[in-house]
């Protein structure tokens, strides 16, 4: 299944499900806000809910230094973890590992397609499967706007991890972005 995410408006954007969907109502809203506590360095903070309100219930979120990302925090299902013990690099630059809550990841985003866009690609890696589970396709960061928007498609077995992919593939295109 093809997920579509939303033009960001002034304060989020929704990962919504195909046109063709019988349920038309938002998968995820995903906002970014700054954390200005006097105590701590500028901070910016990514949430994630599941559904469209801004009453939704949160399905993590994230905190980012400005400058210092793998000083970051990930906050997921009741746990708090540094972003550096649960996404990390593997052999090259464009792949990673996601290790959170008992949930492993591996992405591959060396691909590249013809107008830009690198094309993600989400593995699962535990004893079972290695079965491709996701791809992800963010805009090229270098196109002028009007951008096209991002494409999560999410094969049937990685629906059960749906949470985890869309939080792994969102901090792996900010880190992608700011490298």
């Amino acid at each position: 299944i093809t997920y579509t995410f939303t033009s960001w408006t002034s304060d989020s954007m929704l990962l919504m499900p195909p046109a063709t969907a019988s349920d038309l109502s938002p998968l995820y809203r995903i906002s970014v806000s700054l954390n200005l506590n006097p105590f701590s360095p500028l901070s910016c903070v990514m949430t994630v809910q599941g559904g469209g309100s801004p009453s939704a219930p949160v399905i993590g979120t994230v905190e980012c230094l400005k400058q210092k990302q793998k000083h970051g925090t990930l906050m997921m299902e009741d746990s708090s973890s540094r972003l550096k013990n649960v996404l990390w690099n593997t052999s090259s630059p464009d792949q990673w590992r996601w290790s959170c809550n008992d949930i492993n990841l591996r992405w591959d985003c060396r691909a590249i397609l013809e107008d830009g866009s690198p094309m993600c690609i989400c593995y699962g890696c535990d004893a079972a499967s290695d079965s491709q589970l996701a791809t992800f396709i963010p805009p090229p960061s270098d196109a002028s706007p009007p951008l096209p928007a991002a494409i999560l498609t999410v094969f049937p077995d990685g629906h059960q991890h749906f949470d985890h992919i869309v939080m792994s593939a969102l901090i792996i295109e900010r880190k992608r972005t700011l490298s």
